[in-house]
């Protein structure tokens, strides 16, 4: 099964590009770059153990959380380590 960046946890690396000879082609560059510099960071901290008390609204499986009260993600008011699957939360 192929990693998916839309249902799986991936982080992104981020290499500059290179700045263009054409001063009129700097902005669409400079924005262009600050994208991927943003879904760097948003990847990482996707990546990242969190310590949550609510579910995010968008799981990726293999997202690693540290369940706090109130949120209760196996219904059984256990707390701790879990790892998101793909179809639910599962503790470590």
């Amino acid at each position: 099964m192929a990693v998916n960046k839309v249902t799986d946890v991936v982080l992104q690396g981020y290499s500059r590009g290179s700045v263009p000879d054409v001063p009129e082609a700097l902005r669409l560059f400079v924005a262009q770059e600050l994208q991927e510099l943003e879904n760097t960071i948003r990847s990482v901290v996707d990546g990242s153990i969190q310590v949550l008390d609510n579910p995010p609204d968008n799981p990726k499986k293999g997202m690693v959380r540290y369940a706090i009260s109130p949120w209760d993600p196996l219904g059984n008011g256990t707390q701790g380590l879990m790892v998101y699957n793909g179809s639910a939360w599962v503790q470590v």
